[in-house]
Parts: C-alpha cells; sequence; structure tokens
C-alpha cells in the first residue's frame, strides 16, 4: 500500500508542476491545522496566474500527526477577485490527494475536492489567511495562514 501511495503522490507532484505555465508566479509558505486529525501542518503553494484573475495553484502540505505521516498534494484553481485597496480576496477549487499512514499499517490515500476561500493583503510580503473544505473520506475543513513572496 505505501508503495502506491508513493505513486500517487508522485504522479500528483508531476502533474502540478507540469500544470504550472512558465509565467512568473509567486511562492508561499503556510501552516496552521486540519480538523480531522487536530494536527498542526506546514506546506507551500506555487501561485502563476493564466488567464487574467485564474491563477492555478500546485501546493503540498506535511500534517504532523501524533504517529504516521499525513500529507497531501493538490492542484487547486483560484479566481482572484480585482479589488481596490490593500486586500486581495479569492475563491478557488481543485483536487487533492491526502495519503495518511499509520504506524499500526492502517495506510488510507483518498481523492478530495477542495473548496477555498482565502483574504490576504497586497504588500511585498503577502501575509493571508485561507480556509479550505476537503471533502473526502472523512471530510477536513483547514485553517491556515502563509506568506507570500
Amino acid at each position: 500500500m505505501r508503495s502506491l501511495t508513493r505513486a500517487l503522490a508522485a504522479a500528483a507532484a508531476l502533474a502540478a508542476i507540469t500544470a504550472v505555465p512558465a509565467a512568473a508566479g509567486d511562492f508561499s509558505v503556510r501552516a496552521g491545522a486540519y480538523t480531522d486529525e487536530s494536527r498542526f501542518f506546514v506546506g507551500a503553494e506555487y501561485r502563476a496566474f493564466i488567464q487574467g484573475h485564474i491563477a492555478v495553484a500546485p501546493n503540498f502540505e506535511l500534517v504532523l500527526p501524533e504517529e504516521g505521516s499525513y500529507f497531501s498534494f493538490s492542484a487547486d484553481l483560484h479566481y482572484v477577485f480585482p479589488t481596490q485597496g490593500p486586500l486581495a480576496a479569492w475563491l478557488g477549487a481543485g483536487l487533492g490527494i491526502y495519503a495518511r499512514s499509520h504506524e499500526n499499517g492502517d495506510d488510507r490515500t483518498d481523492v478530495g475536492l477542495n473548496v477555498i476561500g482565502g483574504l490576504g493583503l497586497k504588500t511585498k510580503l503577502k501575509p493571508y489567511l485561507q480556509l479550505k473544505v476537503v471533502a473526502k473520506s472523512d471530510t477536513a475543513v483547514v485553517l491556515g495562514f502563509g506568506i507570500r513572496f
């Protein structure tokens, strides 16, 4: 099962990387919490605009459970609203692969539908808050805080 999980994770990473156009985008790091595990996570994302206000945003998150491992690869699309002033807002959706392994051998890999909303500042370092709901076998709510470069 672990080899299947790794193969799916590698395929998702490859799909997310090749989906990103050559145009310059921004990179972000973030941290927060997954409610289905009541645990913290760290993650990274690259976001590039592909058409007007639409951006592709492949990302990786590593959840820090008490035992075993839990990570996700996602390929999301964001619609960034045209706004005046210092705030940026976006809504989005995408697909993710969520892999959870336990030390007792109880491994599970799910495909989830991500629904995303975020709000950030338009400054040189762009801090933001993002809420993600993941519809999968055990629906999760993910709250993250990040900084875009």
